[in-house]
């Protein structure tokens, strides 16, 4: 049992790249199966769309055929002087009825192929109550009844119109058990603008059926819906003259969006609602795919199972056979760099076998020489930077600036100046503390500026007040933390060099937050330095002017990109007799 646990343990490598290439292949395969599925799948969908489309508006163009017919009976009967007094006029001679009926009939021949559909049937009903019907039907339903109906007074709402409504039974004998479409107009004189009675076309809920039944299947199904959202026509038998405002609301929806298709569940089915706008009739052609019977005879499940299988079984054994002989030497590889001891950087491999592990054994060679020479270049540079370091900090304290500040002390003390007296030790005795006694290398804002504040301090009391220094740290910078004595150095050099003679000057401390970095900023109004002398104060490391440091502006510049890198340093923008501004930009250290 140990020695088997051994074995699986020196050969994990290979047992976990096998692992990993079955179920890659596994998932490989179900991933291709199922995206090319998904691929034929709205191939299908979107060409099936498209010739639904095409059957929807060849569905529309055959059914404005059938309104021509209906509209050019309907003028036919509305412009013929004989129906215009056969329904106005109570005509009791009879010789002049039957030359009134006479030319009736001959005015409606032109109609006769439409009129002689088993299916159609037209239904005149004159103010006088006289009655007019197309064929021998006898009419099963009173004229009262039929004045009376709601189709009848929706028409009158609707003089100038020819509507096209819903009523679940005729009005003759030849309709009367069957579902219809009934298309009303008020009947008008020409002449006199006056109805004389109104037209009904009463046509069989079959006949719609005629338009689209060719093109209907299992699982394809058409519904024609009013705008009220009765079905009118279907070839879902059990839908006809019921209400459907889901279907209504999908049919105005694609057409309002101008969209192809709806992608829907309707009934627990996954289904797509294609749909075009009859606007002469005012209905709403549905077309209703069932998605699982329209793609059932696509695709063989087993039929895929079997080739995933195969595809599977081939693959993982050739990749088997690979790994198995690719990863004998790279254990070979591990084993030998697991010897390398801690910070040896020395101990090379040298490995034979196939070109991919000779160039892996040649290249961790490569890695063990460049560690080493980055090891020692980062050695060297550290040193570099503590000296820098050093050399910042050295010399902090002029003993000339001592001198100085304790004869002012001195004089205020004989001038009786006690308040100022006092002032002015406490801030000697802070900048003595914060520069010598505090070994620390980095403040925070909120410390440095303290420390330039009792530096100003005793400047102003021993030179006086002229030159006004204004300090301006956004909150959030109080705690970020620089290096100690950074600032120092340009508010001394602003302080006896910007500013000659007894003029007053301005000096402004500007500490925020930029770009994710802390932007400090040191600007006066002092006589500015010159493109010449500009240039030289990057090339010497100490300050010529040594009033309170020896630290030069290029030590301060190269100490910051030491600690920090190269995008972080000084800069500084002059122009004469207008001012210095001077920009440090640190990173944000907390």
């Amino acid at each position: 049992m140990y020695n088997l646990t051994k074995r699986l343990k020196n050969k994990s490598l290979f047992f976990t790249l096998a692992t990993i290439m079955l179920i890659s292949s596994v998932s490989i395969s179900i991933i291709t199966a199922i995206s090319i599925m998904n691929i034929s799948k709205k191939i299908f969908i979107n060409n099936f769309s498209i010739s639904s489309t095409k059957i929807l508006k060849q569905i529309q163009a055959n059914s404005s055929d059938l309104n021509d017919k209906i509209i050019s009976t309907i003028n036919t009967v509305n412009n013929s002087w004989a129906f215009r007094r056969y329904f106005s006029e109570n005509i009791t001679d009879p010789s002049e009825l039957f030359y009134v009926t006479y030319n009736l009939q001959q005015h409606i021949k032109i109609n006769e192929q439409l009129l002689n559909d088993n299916y159609i049937e037209m239904l005149l009903v004159g103010k006088n109550n006289t009655i007019y019907i197309s064929n021998s039907s006898l009419l099963t339903t009173p004229v009262s009844v039929v004045k009376n109906n709601v189709i009848t007074k929706i028409a009158l709402k609707n003089p100038y119109r020819v509507l096209y409504q819903y009523n679940n039974h005729g009005f003759t004998s030849l309709t009367k058990n069957d579902s219809a479409i009934v298309a009303t107009k008020v009947l008008y004189d020409q002449l006199t603008k006056s109805p004389f009675g109104v037209i009904y076309m009463t046509i069989n809920e079959k006949v719609f059926k005629k338009l689209y039944s060719n093109f209907t299947t299992t699982g394809n199904d058409v519904a024609v819906i009013s705008s009220n959202g009765t079905v009118v026509s279907s070839s879902i038998n059990n839908m006809i003259g019921s209400k459907n405002y889901n279907l209504l609301n999908l049919g105005k929806e694609i057409k309002k969006n101008h969209i192809k298709y709806l992608n829907i569940t309707l009934n627990k089915k996954k289904c797509i609602i294609l749909s075009e706008y009859m606007p002469i009739y005012d209905f709403y052609l549905v077309n209703i795919i069932d998605t699982n019977k329209a793609l059932s005879d696509m695709y063989n499940t087993k039929q895929i199972i079997l080739i995933c299988s195969i595809i599977i079984f081939i693959t993982f054994s050739i990749l088997f056979m690979v790994t198995r002989k690719t990863t004998a030497p790279l254990r070979i590889l591990v084993k030998e760099m697991s010897k390398i001891t801690e910070c040896n950087f020395n101990n090379h491999i040298n490995l034979k076998g196939s070109p991919e592990i000779t160039k892996l054994s040649s290249s961790f060679n490569y890695m063990l020489d460049s560690l080493n020479d980055y090891v020692e270049k980062l050695m060297l540079a550290q040193k570099k930077q503590r000296k820098a370091e050093l050399s910042a900090l050295q010399m902090q304290i002029n003993p000339h600036f001592i001198y100085n500040t304790l004869a002012s002390i001195k004089w205020l003390m004989l001038k009786g100046d006690k308040e100022k007296t006092g002032s002015t030790i406490d801030s000697f005795i802070s900048l003595l503390q914060n520069t010598i006694s505090d070994t620390s290398e980095t403040v925070t804002v909120e410390k440095e500026i303290l420390n330039l504040k009792n530096y100003v301090f005793i400047n102003e009391m021993r030179y006086g007040e002229k030159i006004k220094v204004n300090f301006h740290v956004f909150p959030q910078c109080n705690e970020y933390k620089l290096p100690k004595l950074m600032l120092q150095p340009f508010i001394e050099n602003a302080f006896f060099h910007a500013f000659t003679g007894d003029e007053e000057g301005h000096i402004h401390v500007f500490i925020s937050e930029k770009s994710k970095n802390l932007l400090c900023e040191i600007i006066d109004d002092g006589i500015g330095i010159d493109k010449t002398e500009l240039s030289t104060l990057f090339l010497s490391k100490t300050s010529k002017h040594k009033h309170f440091t020896g630290i030069g502006i290029k030590n301060v510049d190269d100490r910051i990109k030491l600690l920090y890198g190269d995008k972080y340093g000084v800069s500084i923008k002059s122009k004469p007799n207008v001012g210095t501004t001077v920009s440090i930009v640190l990173p944000i250290i907390l």
